[in-house]
């Protein structure tokens, strides 16, 4: 009885431990390379625009050091970081302090006690990108000689003084002690950005030309699906150079707060998912996408309150995907939470969010070896992100680069651009896995077409819901066209020219266009039977409750993300009225899948998502 009661003791603090941490740690992803600490509850905010570079370079190490226990530091830079701060006050439970927003010395005293001591550099240099590296390293702040006397004064002893050395010193002394998953590619012009992510990663911080020696040994020593943050000279170089060693890029070169943001768990459901599609047989469907969501600084920057983009007050006027980063469901959570809760979701319009290029970070599948494992990853990143579609930038649409991807339950369809022209292969629509890898067919971008021009091609091709050239992809180029031009261009489609967003988009090709299981059925028709269903999720099983309005055999068919059916029931001599099915899919893994309920001569389509 004794022993009974102790182990029932056992359990209980066993399960009130796994709460407990499961309160103060973010959670992370099976094989993440992101790191974590604790999840903040008070947050001392400093104003950029009060101090000076010195001053910023030296709060963003300490921003770092106190990360790695809990973060406890908030650089607010005004646009959107003011709107992230609230939202973790408002929804978070962040209690903020600034009392020192503008005070560097009263900053700095208050945490003399957690911090190792100071190492001294230049700003702007190889000194200061090897001061970060060892910042991490050492639990130090790192600072210039202006502040050399204030050390003095609050007696944080000086670790290194490394105003001769440079970053190829930093890795042949201490190789083995920085992080072999995260490394961090920065100018050093953009010394007070980045480097409270490093030192929170231990991340070995550097810049040299992408085609150096040295670069090529600082990536060589990196993990499989390791991941590069900062950004170089030229893209094709940087994310080749990062490929070829199976390391992800992530652009985020001026981004601040990666160190605090990535550690406040949210979960990020999109609320717009559809549950049936609406394509007519003689229609053209559109589908515009945004480029650059897999820009980390622009997430976090002015992305969600610019006009331009996701601050447009004319956002839900037309159906628009938005492209942005998995990862972000653990560098930014509530960020991305705040996306997906504010998607417009109105009869006019909605939003819907696909991964961007090129999954968990920017890569080209062709170089990247590691292309298994990553897509392993990949898939578990889009489960938690709720994402179900890629964006792939690539040189290369051999099936070899892309079957890593469409292999993996939680993406059910990739969109590929061609890295010299992302509309270069035309809108061809082709099949891997028995999902579809869809291509460009126009670029709404300056120096390709604008919205009249692009609107009058449109308006011109197949109006035909059963031909791959009856649905055109539209990359947007953010950096010269806004939530404006597109809803310009949907303005003069002729109406059977039908914008909708990425998943309709995607459902529509598998229905009309399927090669296996959700197969084109050449008699569909919206003509007679009409037959409709609806669908409630339990914890176990999931009902069908179904109307039509002739007596007739009504058959249902459930198939995974594969094509394969995996279910089928056969409703036959029903009378005209409702009916229920119950399926029950305890027995089956997590995933997306697809449902048919077919009649006579009418197909309806659902799409299923186990969490």
């Amino acid at each position: 009885m004794i022993k009974a009661k102790f182990q029932r003791m056992t359990l209980l603090l066993c399960i009130s431990a796994t709460l407990i941490l499961a309160q103060q740690y973010p959670d992370r992803v099976v094989g993440s390379p992101y790191p974590f600490s604790q999840i903040p509850d008070t947050l001392f905010v400093v104003e950029d625009n009060s101090f000076s570079q010195a001053e910023l370079f030296t709060i963003q190490t300490l921003q770092g050091v106190l990360a790695k226990t809990k973060a406890m530091i908030y650089r607010d830079r005004g646009v959107g970081y003011s709107l992230w701060l609230t939202d973790l006050i408002n929804n978070y439970g962040i209690i903020v302090n600034e009392v020192y927003k503008g005070d560097f010395t009263g900053l700095v005293t208050h945490f003399k006690e957690r911090v190792a001591g100071h190492i001294l550099c230049n700003v702007n240099s190889n000194s200061g990108n090897a001061a970060i590296s060892l910042c991490g390293l050492f639990n130090a702040i790192a600072i210039t000689s202006e502040h050399s006397a204030l050390m003095t004064t609050l007696s944080i002893a000086q670790i290194s003084d490394v105003r001769n050395k440079d970053e190829q010193w930093v890795l042949t002394q201490y190789d083995s002690l920085l992080s072999k998953d995260i490394v961090i590619y920065q100018k050093e012009e953009k010394t007070t950005f980045l480097g409270d992510y490093a030192i929170f990663s231990k991340g070995f911080h550097f810049f040299d030309n992408i085609t150096s020696s040295f670069t090529n040994t600082a990536f060589e020593r990196m993990n499989d699906n390791s991941a590069l943050f900062g950004w170089g000279d030229d893209e094709h170089q940087t994310v080749s150079k990062a490929s070829s060693h199976s390391i992800h890029t992530l652009p985020a070169d001026w981004a601040v707060n990666l160190s605090t943001m990535s550690n406040v768990n949210a979960a990020c459901k999109q609320i717009t998912h559809i549950d049936s599609i609406h394509i007519q047989d003689n229609q053209h469907t559109v589908c515009f996408v945004m480029t650059d969501g897999d820009n980390i600084q622009w997430a976090l920057g002015d992305f969600a309150t610019s006009p331009k983009w996701y601050g447009s007050p004319n956002r839900g006027k037309v159906n628009l995907g938005w492209t942005i980063s998995p990862s972000l469901c653990e560098l930014a959570p509530t960020v991305l939470k705040y996306l997906y809760t504010h998607a417009a979701n109105t009869q006019t319009g909605k939003d819907f969010f696909v991964a961007g290029p090129s999954g968990l970070g920017y890569i080209f599948p062709d170089l990247f070896d590691a292309r298994d494992s990553a897509g392993t990853l990949l898939n578990r990143f889009m489960a938690k992100a709720d994402l179900n579609i890629v964006n792939i930038i690539g040189n290369n649409k051999n099936e070899t680069f892309l079957k890593p991807y469409l292999s993996q339950e939680h993406c059910d369809a990739l969109f590929y651009y061609d890295y010299s022209n992302y509309s270069g292969l035309g809108g061809e629509i082709s099949w891997i896995e028995n999902k579809p890898v869809i291509c460009g067919r126009y670029n709404l971008w300056d120096g390709f077409e604008s919205p009249q021009s692009l609107a009058r091609k449109l308006n011109a091709l197949p109006k035909n819901a059963n031909s791959a050239d009856g649905y055109s992809l539209i990359p947007v180029h953010a950096w010269s066209m806004s939530v404006d031009d597109v809803i310009t261009c949907a303005s003069l489609l002729d109406n059977n020219v039908v914008v909708v967003t990425p998943e309709e988009f995607v459902m529509g090709i598998y229905d009309r266009l399927g090669q296996s299981g959700v197969l084109n059925d050449k008699q569909y028709t919206q003509k007679s039977d009409q037959l409709y269903y609806n669908v409630n999720q339990s914890a176990n099983s999931i009902s069908f409750f179904y109307n039509h309005s002739n007596a007739t055999k009504v058959t249902l068919e459930i198939y995974n993300s594969k094509g394969c059916l995996i279910n089928a029931v056969s409703l036959k001599n029903q009378s005209a009225g409702t009916g229920q099915y119950q399926w029950d899919y305890s027995g089956h893994a997590q995933g997306i899948y697809f449902s048919v309920l077919s009649g006579r001569q009418k197909r309806v389509f659902r799409k299923i998502v186990l969490y």
